[in-house]
């Protein structure tokens, strides 16, 4: 499986594009929501997008740093809390990648980014090719797992029941007499009354 376009929808599904052993171009609009693991190997490449963008989170800042930030950073300086990546392209049998995302704005306005396309076996390119490829290796592991092996997000939803023996014990029921008419088919004689 030789992917061309990984994507995250705003509904939470998969889109994919890919090429299968025979040279098909197959491309998949998933229905289920993905696994919180792809999410996060989303958001592993979200450093990189800082830094190949050159955002102002990036400046000064070496991966490992941007890798370590919180989502709950109180000064709005978090990459994570800032940015989104929420699809790859792919070129060249994988080895050219196009990272997209979005910066969100402190006034909540949403800004598109997309990296340039990055040679990942070029050594003189991306300063940090080889953690990008690592990253990226995640994003197919799992996309392929949503593919193959139904690897989905499950939405559970609760409903607050109360239970109505909550309480009662088995000797405390009333008995019910039983009798009056009996149950079944009607007989003839009670079809002609």
């Amino acid at each position: 499986m030789e992917f061309q376009k990984i994507q995250l929808t705003k509904k939470n599904t998969l889109n994919v594009v890919y090429k299968n052993d025979d040279g098909d171009i197959v491309t998949v609009n998933g229905a289920n929501l993905v696994h919180k693991d792809f999410k996060k190997a989303l958001q592993s490449l979200i450093p990189h997008l800082a830094v190949i963008t050159e955002q102002r989170e990036a400046v000064d800042r070496n991966l490992k740093q941007l890798q370590a930030d919180s989502i709950t950073d109180e000064n709005n300086n978090s990459v994570f809390k800032r940015l989104e990546v929420d699809g790859l392209t792919f070129a060249n049998d994988e080895s050219d990648v196009t990272v997209h995302g979005s910066r969100i704005l402190l006034n909540g306005g949403i800004v598109k980014l997309e990296t340039p396309t990055i040679e990942t076996f070029n050594a003189d390119g991306y300063l940090y090719r080889d953690e990008l490829s690592l990253d990226l290796d995640a994003v197919k592991y799992e996309a392929k797992a949503y593919l193959e092996d139904k690897k989905w997000g499950i939405k559970q939803a609760e409903i607050g029941f109360e239970d109505p023996f909550d309480g009662v014990k088995p000797e405390a029921a009333p008995e019910v007499p039983m009798e009056g008419k009996k149950r079944g088919r009607p007989s003839k004689k009670q079809k002609a009354a």
